[in-house]
């Protein structure tokens, strides 16, 4: 194996310091322009490569960001996010780390361990706890949060208009004629800001169409991720509320899913009642990512720029590091959703889907 080429070693083929070489080769001018050029000729003749850590540790600068995501990396929505961010970087000169969490106790750790290696910022797919990050903020750390962002704590964020989103899903609905729709969430979920914003937009469309709201209509679904537990009459088991309100004569004839994942097991518990969709109960889902489009039947969505916000989110991140946002300035950035009509959802009473979407 070649043995890499050092200043030193350039030093001795010139004749000249080790302390010469390294001025040169940064352009001082304290050394003289025949020198100069003679060390850098040497240098590309011996095949010389700058250690850019080490140049980048004597900057304060790691050229370096820490993407922090929700495990498992077969999620395609964190792989969007990878799909943009990681090119923008790339292109601005910074390397990213990917570390997927698979559970919240991991968060403090990542943040703990990218600290110590001197990245120059976060970009984080958040847990529900602002702790670390009310750290990282006092610490004078950049951190830009993407999809949501904390209640109890102003700082960066790049996220989808989660209210515009809600409210266009919940106006298609009622423009297909439908008056009793429920809003399934993910219990853990509640209280982040991408579903109260959602709910927040529910509540909106039905208030402008006249249409009661009471809490009623919020239907809590557990979420499962082992294999075992994906079965129906599992998801039919560990979610009563749900399994009972969609068993009565007056059952919702059309559900707002918080997300497309979600929306997959409310498929399977659906069928497993007996139910069709759409002919019974037209199912809208939230996000738009490619599982959607695979589902019997393929789901109607509200889709975010995934991608997009995960260049935006690293873009807003290095312009901090690299000081063209002030440390002091908080930049608050929403990106507008799509409605995307496919032949979950039908006009009330119909037998076929409908799809043409709510003016």
């Amino acid at each position: 194996m070649k043995k890499r080429v050092t200043l030193e070693h350039i030093a001795q083929a010139v004749g000249v310091s080790k302390m010469a070489v390294s001025l040169a080769m940064r352009g001082d001018r304290s050394i003289g322009r025949e020198t100069a050029e003679k060390i850098k000729a040497t240098a590309r003749e011996m095949g010389y490569v700058p250690n850019r850590m080490a140049q980048n540790l004597v900057k304060g600068k790691s050229h370096t960001i820490a993407l922090l995501i929700s495990a498992p990396l077969h999620d395609d929505y964190q792989n969007q996010i990878i799909s943009g961010a990681v090119p923008y970087a790339m292109k601005r000169g910074y390397t990213l780390f990917v570390a997927p969490m698979s559970h919240h106790e991991m968060e403090g750790a990542y943040i703990e361990k990218y600290n110590h290696m001197m990245v120059d910022g976060f970009l984080a797919f958040h847990s529900l706890n602002s702790v670390n990050y009310r750290k990282l903020k006092q610490e004078g750390v950049p951190f830009v949060l993407y999809t949501k962002y904390f209640h109890d704590l102003d700082c960066d964020y790049v996220v989808g208009d989660d209210f515009q989103g809600g409210f266009r899903m919940t106006r298609h609905l009622i423009g297909l004629g439908h008056t009793n729709i429920g809003f399934v969430y993910d219990g853990r979920l509640r209280q982040s800001s991408e579903i109260a914003e959602r709910i927040r937009g529910f509540r909106h469309a039905l208030k402008k169409s006249g249409i009661p709201y009471s809490d009623d209509l919020l239907l809590p679904f557990e979420l499962h991720y082992h294999a075992e537990e994906m079965t129906a009459a599992h998801l039919l088991r560990t979610n009563p509320e749900f399994t009972e309100r969609m068993s009565l004569a007056s059952r919702p004839t059309a559900l707002f899913v918080c997300n497309d994942i979600t929306a997959s097991s409310v498929y399977l518990a659906l069928k497993r009642l007996g139910l069709n969709i759409p002919e019974d109960v037209s199912v809208g889902g939230y996000e738009g990512v490619y599982l959607g489009s695979i589902m019997d039947p393929e789901l109607t969505t509200v889709a975010t720029p995934i991608a997009d916000m995960g260049r935006k989110a690293c873009e807003l991140l290095i312009d901090k590091i690299e000081g063209k946002v002030a440390p002091n300035e908080t930049v608050h950035i929403k990106l507008e959703p799509q409605l995307v009509i496919r032949h979950s959802t039908a006009t009330f009473g119909s037998r076929t889907p409908n799809r043409i979407p709510f003016p």
